[in-house]
């Protein structure tokens, strides 16, 4: 039987219970794809991640990241909090890349913020207008600020444009609706919800999970195609507080800033480790 070693943290954390958590498996090269499936539905998290040696030498190491029904390429909060995990436990430099499914990926450390950078990504308008994004929202067609588009700066995600912050709050999701109008091409749904003002966004991403409607309490990889929605839309340069989970009861808290690329930060908290057991 085999153990795996693993590290819990909260990502995206201000504070000890806040963020969203995550299990990082420092030791996965032995595991198959099917276990480390397995594993992540035991663990019953959004997502584990899983290091394993670098295939592209310009990387420090290689991440896989599964959430408890399938394989990401790509998300914000495995990526920063495996690198906190690794630059503690490899004793990394502050600048450094890691390899995932969607490509190398940039990480920077400064004092206690993590940071990872990434190419604006591809941004085209939904087959879906206000009014169905509405009802999929259970909101008002004036809810809906902007034409709803599929953005993807490493996993793709539908993202809407709220016209208030009371909008973003008070939504209630129709669960067939959002299955059958809100999925991508490759058949996963997640819809990402925001509105900004004086440089901070509320957002919210809803999820399918195991047939249900779910909802994420802090996702980097959404804050990352907001971000590239914003270059494409004309509103960058811009550096902006991402607020998420409070409706929840989980405050995450990320940075968003939009130069030439995509660069999403926050903290990180160690919460406990141990390992399971593999047959």
């Amino acid at each position: 039987m085999k153990s795996c070693h693993y590290q819990l943290v909260n990502v995206f954390a201000e504070s000890h219970w806040g963020g969203n958590p995550l299990a990082v498996f420092t030791e996965a090269d032995g595991l198959s794809d099917g276990e480390m499936q397995l594993i992540a539905r035991q663990m019953n998290l959004s997502e584990c991640a899983f290091v394993m040696k670098e295939t592209n030498e310009s990387a420090v190491k290689r991440l896989r990241i599964f959430t408890p029904e399938y394989e990401m390429p790509f998300a914000g909060h495995p990526t920063i909090g495996t690198a906190f995990v690794l630059h503690n436990l490899l004793n990394l430099e502050d600048n450094y890349v890691l390899q995932t499914q969607a490509g190398l990926v940039e990480l920077n450390h400064q004092n206690d913020v993590i940071t990872f950078s990434l190419p604006i990504g591809s941004v085209q308008d939904a087959p879906l207008n206000k009014t169905e994004a509405a009802e999929i929202l259970g909101l008002k067609p004036s809810d809906i600020a902007s034409q709803p588009s599929w953005v993807n700066t490493g996993a793709d995600q539908l993202l809407v444009e709220l016209s208030s912050l009371e909008a973003v709050k008070t939504c209630k999701i129709s669960a067939a609706l959002f299955f059958h109008k809100a999925h991508s091409q490759t058949g996963i749904s997640q819809m990402y919800i925001w509105h900004a003002q004086h440089n901070s966004a509320q957002v919210r991403l809803f999820f399918g999970l195991n047939g249900a409607v779910a909802e994420d309490p802090g996702t980097g990889s959404a804050a990352a195609n907001l971000g590239s929605w914003c270059a494409h839309h004309g509103r960058a340069p811009l550096n902006w507080l991402i607020r998420q989970g409070d409706e929840i009861g989980r405050p995450n808290r990320l940075t968003l800033k939009v130069d030439n690329k995509i660069h999403i930060g926050s903290k990180v908290i160690k919460v406990g480790e141990g390992k399971i057991l593999v047959p």
